[in-house]
């Protein structure tokens, strides 16, 4: 059944990369929620991937996501006009009120940002075109000068081909205001203080453990009190309050300075 549950989580990865042309064998596995590490190895051995990353705290990283994102407000407004007949002062001002509706948004927010940063983008075309470029702008006091030589640059980068004789179109005017959030220490979602100083200090038991059609006996350590500095060789089992990650006979774990769980995966 396990097997079975893993061929299928491995199909699911081949979609979104395999399929879209990209070899899973350069990148490294993300293993997060609560099962995620549990599956990890075995969907990284079946897909050829080198390596697991697991967070400190797996079972929580899209709630620990959702603490310390950032607070955005994106703004949009159309105008559809072609850009020689744009008035700047009403440019201007859209752009000014974004920013200052995103800013006052931000300022009722339960918590305080440390910084407050406004981007702004201009979506436009070709009149007579379908499709739509979004062009980064440099402020709020846009011109339509400044607006024709971006989109050109832009149409050029992505298409390779310049047209002078056709008139550039203003579709929407973007806003972003984003409220900056501190850094939180990576390092300390697992307390320091809680670490051993050995390896074998952090050894719970031994346990037979099924892989590859036979039993191994498998070290059982507890995640939280792992040395930063160990070195764990698979096959072993890292326990934790929200998760469980399953090293294979072959792979071998480290932790980084943050607290991850860097794992290289052995040889099928």
């Amino acid at each position: 059944v396990l097997r079975l549950g893993n061929i299928k989580m491995a199909g699911a990865i081949r979609m979104v990369s395999v399929s879209r042309g990209h070899d899973p064998r350069d990148f490294a596995l993300f293993a997060f929620g609560g099962a995620g590490p549990l599956h990890a190895t075995a969907l990284a051995r079946e897909l050829g991937l080198p390596k697991v990353l697991v967070p400190a705290r797996p079972g929580i990283t899209n709630a620990l996501g959702c603490v310390v994102a950032d607070l955005r407000h994106d703004f949009v407004n159309t105008v559809n006009q072609p850009v020689v007949g744009l008035d700047e002062i009403q440019l201007h001002a859209i752009l000014e009120r974004h920013r200052n509706e995103g800013e006052e948004l931000i300022g009722k927010e339960a918590v305080k940002p440390e910084t407050i940063r406004v981007t702004h983008s201009a979506d436009m075309q070709f009149v007579g075109q379908t499709h739509i470029i979004n062009v980064p702008l440099p402020s709020s006091a846009v011109t339509r000068e400044t607006l024709q030589q971006l989109f050109e640059k832009a149409y050029f980068a992505r298409f390779k081909v310049e047209l002078p004789e056709i008139r550039a179109n203003l579709v929407n005017l973007n806003t972003s205001v984003t409220g900056v959030r501190p850094a939180i220490d990576l390092s300390r979602l697992i307390d320091p203080a809680g670490r051993a100083e050995t390896l074998a200090e952090a050894r719970r038991e031994i346990r037979p453990v099924w892989y590859g059609g036979r039993w191994h006996d498998t070290p059982v350590y507890s995640r939280e009190k792992l040395p930063l500095d160990a070195i764990i060789e698979g096959p072993a089992i890292l326990e934790q309050m929200d998760a469980t990650t399953v090293l294979e006979p072959g792979d071998r774990a480290r932790s980084d300075a943050d607290g991850n769980i860097i794992i290289d995966i052995g040889e099928a």
